[in-house]
């Protein structure tokens, strides 16, 4: 049964042997190129023919993509290089009810379904199309323009249908083959990707094998790796822009990008992978306007699993409008597992190795501080004075409150910190020790918070700082009130929110530190001067314990002194049962400015000279310090100097009398204050804190007349 513009087949035509030819040379045809060259040369004497195409049926798309011409066609008919026509705009949406020659009206400009309008632009005036249908399902169609308006009478219609019956399985041939290589490559890809990720355990390597795998694959125009940050917020975007992509962003440097602006929380709240509309023709997140400047129409984003947590997500972006294809869609997935394994095994590799780094550097601060002398018998005293120190350290040690310990240099404020650590929680991780005096301004910053490899000339290599080598114990800060203003500034920072970055690095680091601080300053008087931060101080002095002074506490000199005895048997294989009643009492009285440090020395010295199992302690001058060296040389060196100085006749302020000091030293060293014949070095004091001294007290440097 016939229907309009369909024509029946003949039911006699005599085979012609040009078909026998043609069936040869399609047993030996490799692409569609060949088919159409063949079915060229098959219909090459036939009377009106003008044009002949191939359109290929693409099911899950619903496209008819039209290769042509053969090599009797003129230029500019029908593209060689496939041209896509929705199956509606073609006479081949009636095949698949209807599979039965189509012969076309004559055609018109303008008039008529999408595909007939673009072969009447190529000059033809009819067109006959035969569908190609194997085992019942539409493969294709085989299309021969006509050069005039006549009809082509039946023999010639069967010839062309009998060709189509003859090509169908050759197509089918192409077809299968085209999609088992498809298959090989995608395979080799992965295996490829597989091989390349799996042989490092660097972040760097891993990507750049990944980017080189996708961008091989068919439609490729945009792909990134998506990772999400810790607060899952956000994420580090590694884009990987095709070559004829506008490249907007480095691949090796990641762009922070907010998890809101894209499909991540889809997949994340599905864990499946999302396939876009034409982001051509809508958008509907912010990063959709990105990718459609980069030529992209549509984009699939793969979730990267790993041991059943979303790490990230894998974007893959084509310029083909129509949906991807389920193979495709696998593809892009274990890709993204892939590269979710390999990602995840190099964090894992680079937190092992950040251990490792920070075990060699506690292993290292560990043995340094093995070979520095400390008093590890314990606090020792039951005066009043200790035992508020002790029942201080017993109430603070639990907490995790900041301590700030004052008192004068060699009252044991170190001792203090040790015990406050013994008994906290964190006794099983380290207590670190700085030393805010010892280290050079211009290396606090490296000491405190660590620095990258090239941070500055000398960084041959990344050091772990002591805030990260501290992150679950406690960090103490001797000689705070020495820190440099502008490290006070990013240690007041760590103190709010943990955070802090290496010098010559970007990561933020956390530590959990406990901060325990020391000075043997006045604090209030170097925040009064501009040299203490007092915002820092107020983070600081949480819970502050002040140590009293050796002259405060003569009741715990005999239990030191029995203590110290003890020690330095041991070390030095002596064996002194006692000390007599007179160096007792000698030491009991004797002032000691340098407080325990001071006596455990003097124990010292005399137990190296002595010999026999009682201990003497001669009695000797306390070491003069440098102030007093310097007020000495300056009461005979300066003293032409001072006879034009008019003395009060009252006893001058304690204020006045530092002024008066600082001033006859500046005139002495001609208003030098550093180096070491300057004011500084005469005084004893340091320049820093010289200078902070002459500004509270206003005093200038210039030498007086």
């Amino acid at each position: 049964m016939s229907i309009p513009g369909h024509i029946q087949p003949g039911a006699s035509s005599q085979v012609d042997s040009r078909l026998l030819a043609t069936v040869d040379r399609l047993v030996e045809a490799n692409d569609l190129q060949d088919l159409l060259a063949i079915v060229g040369h098959a219909v090459a004497e036939l009377e009106g023919v003008r044009v002949v195409g191939l359109g290929v049926y693409e099911q899950r798309r619903q496209v008819l993509v039209v290769y042509g011409p053969s090599a009797r066609a003129e230029p500019g008919s029908i593209s060689a290089n496939g041209e896509e026509f929705p199956l509606v705009e073609t006479e081949a949406a009636s095949f698949l009810t209807n599979p039965s020659t189509f012969l076309s009206a004559p055609l018109k400009p303008d008039q008529g379904m999408r595909i007939q309008r673009r072969i009447c632009t190529a000059g033809l005036r009819r067109y006959v199309s035969v569908p190609l249908i194997h085992r019942g399902q539409l493969l294709g169609v085989l299309y021969v323009g006509c050069h005039e308006g006549s009809r082509p009478d039946l023999a010639t219609v069967e010839y062309l249908e009998r060709l189509a019956r003859l090509l169908t399985p050759a197509l089918w041939n192409h077809l299968t083959q085209t999609r088992l290589a498809l298959g090989d490559r995608r395979r080799a890809t992965l295996i490829e990707l597989s091989n390349a990720i799996n042989t490092s355990l660097q972040m760097e390597p891993i990507l750049e094998s990944a980017r080189q795998a996708l961008a091989q694959i068919e439609g490729h125009r945009v792909s990134i790796i998506a990772l999400f940050r810790e607060d899952g917020r956000s994420f580090e975007a590694y884009w990987h822009p095709s070559a004829s992509a506008l490249d907007q962003a480095s691949a090796t440097e990641p762009e922070v990008l907010p998890t809101k602006a894209t499909p991540l929380p889809w997949v994340l709240e599905r864990r499946r992978t999302f396939e876009s509309e034409d982001v051509q023709g809508s958008s509907s997140f912010d990063i959709d306007g990105r990718l459609a400047e980069l030529g992209v129409r549509r984009y699939v984003v793969a979730p990267m699993f790993v041991r059943g947590k979303i790490i990230g997500g894998l974007f893959f972006g084509t310029s083909d409008p129509h949906p991807a294809l389920t193979t495709d869609v696998w593809l892009y997935e274990n890709i993204a597992l892939q590269l979710a394994l390999a990602i995840d095994n190099a964090r894992q590799f680079e937190k092992l190795r950040q251990l490792s780094d920070r075990l060699q550097q506690q292993n290292v601060y560990l043995r340094e501080e093995i070979e520095t002398v400390h008093n590890v018998e314990g606090m020792i005293g039951r005066s009043t004075g200790m035992a508020q120190v002790l029942t201080a350290v017993s109430r603070v040690a639990k907490t995790d409150a900041a301590v700030l310990i004052t008192g004068p240099t060699g009252v044991g404020k170190e001792l203090v910190a040790r015990a406050i650590h013994a008994q906290s929680n964190r006794a099983k991780h380290p207590l670190v020790k700085v030393n805010c005096a010892a280290i050079p301004d211009n290396l606090v910053e490296s000491e405190l918070f660590g620095h990258e490899k090239g941070a500055f000339t000398s960084a041959v290599g990344r050091r772990i700082g002591r805030f990260e080598l501290a992150r679950d114990g406690t960090l103490f800060l001797d000689e705070i009130g020495e820190l440099p203003l502008a490290i006070q500034v990013k240690l007041l920072r760590v103190l709010q929110d943990g955070g802090f970055e290496r010098v010559g690095g970007t990561e933020t680091l956390i530590s959990n530190a406990r901060i325990i601080a020391a000075t043997n300053r006045d604090l209030a008087e170097s925040i009064e001067s501009g040299s203490f931060r007092s915002d820092l101080f107020y983070r600081l002095n949480v819970f502050p314990i002040v140590v009293p002074s050796l002259s405060e506490r003569r009741d715990d000199i005999p239990l030191l002194v029995e203590s110290f005895i003890q020690q330095f048997n041991r070390r030095m294989g002596k064996q002194i049962e006692s000390i007599d009643d007179q160096s007792m009492q000698y030491l009991c009285t004797r002032q000691w400015p340098g407080n325990i440090r001071e006596l455990r020395h003097a124990i010292e010295r005399a137990m190296i000279l002595c010999d026999g199992a009682c201990l003497t302690v001669e009695a000797t001058k306390p070491a003069p310090s440098r102030a007093s060296e310097s007020v000495a040389a300056l009461s005979q060196s300066a003293a032409p100097a001072l006879q034009s100085v008019d003395l009060p006749s009252v006893v001058p302020t304690l204020e006045d009398a530092q002024r008066e000091h600082i001033r006859r030293a500046l005139q002495q060293t001609g208003g030098v204050v550093d180096g070491p014949s300057g004011a500084a070095a005469l005084l004893g004091l340091k320049p820093s804190t010289l200078r902070s001294r002459m500004k509270r007290l206003g005093i200038h440097r210039r030498p007086l007349a």
